[in-house]
């Protein structure tokens, strides 16, 4: 893995990822897909400039199972790949109010996410949950697969209809 990206993964989970379930039967926070682009805008407030803009998705499991509906939203940061530091810009921006992307789908959740870039990391499955955790909350013990898009279905079915 990319160091840049290391260190962009590391901040995100260190801010936003919990394991919580276990201990207080709350819920388990983890990032379930994260894209990043260069920030290219020239207008910054108080001077400090983040190096990205990073798009990521947050999944949540309950006491009930891991829930379908997941939130979003856009975070800046500044890398500092010479020194070895990533850290947020402009928290008040996502820290306050509700989340840019709220409660939605997966799929919808992932293609809001491809708009920014394509994502360098996905991880649909809770991963704190144990084997015996995953079986009891969710009822199987299957990995979760990246859904497919509707667009690509419906390509795939005007395909199916065309064929002899």
């Amino acid at each position: 893995m990319d160091n840049h990206i290391h260190l962009l993964l590391q901040l995100l989970k260190e801010e936003f990822q919990y394991n919580d379930l276990a201990q207080s039967n709350r819920d388990n926070c983890w990032i379930m897909a994260v894209a990043f682009s260069l920030y290219k805008e020239t207008l910054t407030p108080n001077g400090d400039k983040p190096t990205h803009i990073v798009r990521l998705v947050l999944r949540t499991t309950d006491e009930t199972g891991t829930n379908d509906y997941v939130d979003g939203t856009d975070v800046y940061v500044r890398l500092d790949q010479e020194n070895q530091i990533a850290d947020f810009v402009w928290e008040d921006l996502w820290a306050e109010g509700p989340p840019i992307f709220h409660g939605g789908t997966i799929p919808d959740a992932l293609r809001w996410v491809r708009d920014l870039a394509e994502p360098f990391y996905i991880q649909l499955r809770d991963p704190f949950l144990t084997p015996e955790q995953w079986i009891a909350l969710n009822g199987h013990d299957k990995d979760y697969a990246e859904p497919q898009f509707k667009d690509d279905q419906e390509r795939r079915q005007m395909h199916d209809r065309r064929r002899p």
